[in-house]
């Protein structure tokens, strides 16, 4: 049985699939990337139930000139489709980054675990691992929120670890953090509580006054900045390492299974362990 020109037969059901998806694809989610994986189930199909006859289809740079011609003519009509089917890629590329650290840090909970400031109920199964920019907005909210759940003595242990990705001011900050927890987790509490409450520029007088109220002296904490900066290196190598794409980065660890949290507000930390603990 004589196969029929493969050319003639694939770039008609392209043209027809082309047209179907611009009718349909208004708000339904049809995107080119679908196009042309059917396009190349086709193509991969003809040849193998006709490789007979595959030689006596024209010059391949002819039918792939037609189909290139089909497609910009379905974009020109549609350009909503290019810019679904480019925004879906994204975010399937994005999504699949944000697995992979996930995976990492599942497989790193020990070595971070040493490197981290860890506040809360420290023997506790569950816990919530923050990288941090202790000057960045995101990071200032989430703190205030990790501050209240340590108060109310939540059954969770939080795993800290500053890291400056805003220059030289979170450089200075991250070390006096650093600093302010090696005199104890009490004092450094009261000093993430009181200059996450600072209104107005996070300076050094800011920062002096927080010291002060968690009963810190500035002096001293300035002669340990030296040790502060080789930990804040340690833990910009770990954050390298499991390639953290933004800050805050959150991860909660419970048992085996590590989950990255991916919250909208800083203020939906408390419910968002307490569905993850339950399962």
């Amino acid at each position: 049985m004589k196969c029929p020109k493969l050319e003639d037969r694939y770039v008609h059901f392209f043209e027809n699939f082309m047209e179907n998806s611009n009718q349909k694809c208004s708000g339904c989610g049809c995107k080119v990337s679908v196009v042309v994986s059917v396009l190349a189930l086709a193509v991969a199909g003809a040849s193998y139930f006709c490789p007979k006859h595959s030689e006596s289809v024209v010059d391949s740079s002819t039918f792939d000139e037609k189909i290139k011609n089909i497609m910009i003519d379905a974009v020109k009509q549609n350009p909503q489709l290019l810019m679904d089917a480019m925004s879906e890629g994204m975010a399937k590329q994005r999504e699949e980054a944000l697995k992979q650290v996930e995976i990492a840090v599942g497989e790193k909970t020990a070595e971070i675990s040493k490197l981290a400031s860890k506040f809360g109920k420290l023997e506790s199964k569950t816990s919530v691992i923050c990288f941090i920019d202790p000057l960045e907005k995101s990071c200032v909210e989430l703190q205030r929120s990790i501050i209240k759940l340590i108060k109310a003595k939540k059954d969770v242990c939080f795993k800290i670890l500053p890291v400056a990705v805003l220059g030289d001011d979170s450089v200075t900050l991250a070390k006096v953090y650093l600093a302010a927890y090696e005199k104890g987790v009490e004092q450094a509490v009261k000093f993430i509580d009181s200059i996450t409450s600072t209104k107005g520029e996070i300076d050094k007088k800011a920062i002096d006054n927080a010291l002060k109220s968690a009963g810190l002296n500035s002096k001293e904490i300035e002669g340990m900045l030296d040790e502060s900066d080789k930990k804040l290196i340690e833990n910009g190598k770990m954050a390298d390492s499991l390639k953290i794409p933004v800050v805050p980065a959150i991860f909660l660890t419970n048992g085996d299974k590590t989950t990255m949290l991916k919250l909208s507000s800083a203020e939906q930390l408390e419910s968002a362990i307490d569905e993850n603990t339950k399962k």
